[in-house]
């Protein structure tokens, strides 16, 4: 008979803790967004306001002069042999929720098991990032938007 109720229990307990689980994956944790020239928080995010001015984009120069007048590096990057302007950014490392947030692009450090989950079957993390140090960026990338990382995304 005790055997009997410690497997009702299990069965009873099992879809609710798994239920939780998945829930908690799935409700991102805040992040900012740019509405109407001002930074508006969504959810309950907590970390600051972004340092960028709301809807301003890092300008990225096309010459070589001009990059290194503006403070960038002129060089090869990615698999292509043709040198760009790589321009570092003001809010390199700054926690983040989303890539509009950032001069660059807003990215998460995965696990290896996160990132092996994500290359199998792409879903949806609950997860912040930081800003990256430089633009543009090259490589396998978790791109944080509205608070989630969705897949992977690579550029060369």
């Amino acid at each position: 008979m005790q055997r009997l109720n410690h497997a009702f229990a299990v069965r009873l307990l099992l879809p609710i803790l798994l239920w939780a689980a998945s829930a908690s994956l799935a409700s991102a944790a805040g992040y900012w967004t740019c509405s109407d020239g001002k930074w508006t928080a969504v959810g309950a995010p907590d970390y600051a306001m972004p340092l960028k001015a709301c809807g301003a984009e890092l300008e990225i120069p096309r010459t070589q002069a001009a990059c290194e007048q503006a403070g960038g590096h002129w060089a090869p990057a990615g698999i292509f042999p043709q040198p760009i302007c790589r321009m570092p950014t003001h809010d390199g490392g700054r926690v983040c929720g989303d890539a509009e947030e950032c001069e660059g692009f807003c990215l998460a450090e995965l696990t290896s098991e996160q990132r092996d989950l994500m290359m199998r079957k792409p879903q949806k993390l609950a997860i912040l990032g930081k800003c990256t140090p430089v633009t543009p960026v090259f490589g396998c990338m978790a791109i944080v938007k509205q608070g989630f990382v969705t897949g992977l995304l690579c550029r060369d």
